[in-house]
């Protein structure tokens, strides 16, 4: 089976090649992923879609069929070097522990599918599915390499896909979506000595913010509990003695269930157009981002596998606060897929960042293991 030797120095690796996103560049662990794999003989195909910015995929098997494997290979900006105990990208390993940026988000997963690969193809296993290694670009911010994977066609024969985000190694079939909205509130400038010769844009901001929380369903799902609204920044004015004529501020709605994005935009429109029936200020909204919700429903047959072999029942399912790229992929052709990885999710985007080593390795032969029980020949 998969050993450290196998995964960790992959691991290692990949936490020296700096990918921060901004700005995104992820090239640099393409090409060490492609050599990688090359030394055993798979060939990679690499989608670079901006400068500097690529997806690489990787194929063992011939069946017509595929499995994805998938991970993304940007990551979170490391912030003030300073701070960290572990600088974030020399890969120090301390009492069993892996330091770095991208540790736990999500580099040791990709370093564990690269090791499936790998002993695949050394041990010519012989399976009646392919297996498809997908790192892609730009998971942090956009998703876009998750998107031109799919407009690629990678999905069209896809039987089931992993994503290997951190789960603690728990199974989860379910992720929210994301709805961002920016509302904008013009009015009319006046010396702050006479504000009643002006229309005051923070005022009324102030006002629609309390009412942006009623338009989050009250549904709850029985995994991912009821959706959320974070309001997470808000500027406007120019100075203490001005009226402001413009203030926006920035909603981020996370929906356990899809149909709900719909929901929450028609009761904003209401909102928006009450305020304006009685306000002199004008309010405007802008959908900046939105995220579909994704949902396993039913229970295919490598699931089963997986969960077995994972020591888990439908019961101990979870689901994930966070989106993943399994939103840009599975909608198309609603692909099966599980989302599950090493890493603690308390380790997401913190400073001094760490996986466990132990957990990566137990992770590659969990996806191993179930790969070979499901589609041996």
């Amino acid at each position: 089976m998969i050993t450290e030797n196998d995964v960790i120095p992959i691991l290692k690796e990949l936490i020296k090649l700096k990918t921060e996103n901004p700005p995104g560049f992820t090239m640099n662990a393409v090409k060490y992923l492609e050599e990688e794999l090359e030394e055993c003989g798979i060939h990679s195909e690499i989608q670079e879609y901006s400068e500097g910015k690529a997806n690489i995929i990787a194929e063992y098997g011939d069946g017509v069929k595929s499995i994805i494997l998938t991970g993304h290979l940007d990551t979170v900006p490391a912030g003030d070097e300073n701070k960290w105990n572990f600088p974030p990208f020399c890969s120090i390993e301390d009492d069993g522990k892996i330091y770095g940026r991208g540790s736990t988000d999500m580099k040791g997963a990709v370093a564990a599918f690269i090791a499936i690969m790998k002993y695949l193809k050394e041990n010519d296993v012989k399976i009646n599915k392919k297996i498809v290694f997908l790192g892609t670009s730009d998971e942090e911010i956009g998703m876009d390499g998750a998107v031109v994977a799919k407009d690629s066609g990678i999905m069209e024969n896809c039987d089931f896909v992993v994503i290997g985000e951190p789960t603690d190694l728990k199974v989860a079939i379910a992720e929210k979506g994301t709805l961002w909205i920016k509302v904008i509130v013009e009015g009319e400038s006046a010396h702050g000595s006479t504000p009643h010769l002006g229309i005051n844009a923070i005022e009324t901001a102030a006002e629609v913010i309390p009412l942006m929380k009623t338009a989050i369903p009250s549904f709850e799902h029985k995994i991912l509990g009821k959706s959320t609204l974070n309001i997470g920044k808000i500027e406007g004015g120019t100075l203490i003695n001005v009226v402001p004529e413009y203030c926006e501020f920035k909603c981020d709605y996370r929906v356990v269930a899809d149909e709900l994005r719909g929901q929450i935009k028609e009761k904003i429109e209401d909102i928006v157009k009450s305020v304006n029936n009685r306000s002199e200020a004008k309010v405007s909204i802008e959908i900046i981002h939105e995220v579909p919700a994704i949902e396993l429903k039913d229970s295919p047959e490598f699931l089963q596998v997986l969960a077995r072999n994972a020591k888990q029942n439908e019961d101990d399912f979870i689901g994930v606060n966070y989106g993943t790229d399994g939103a840009m992929l599975v909608p198309i052709y609603d692909t099966p897929f599980v989302i599950i990885g090493p890493g603690n999710l308390d380790q997401l985007h913190v400073t001094d960042e760490y996986t466990e080593k132990d957990k990566v390795i137990t992770f590659a032969n969990l996806i191993l293991k179930s790969i070979l029980e499901s589609f041996s020949i």
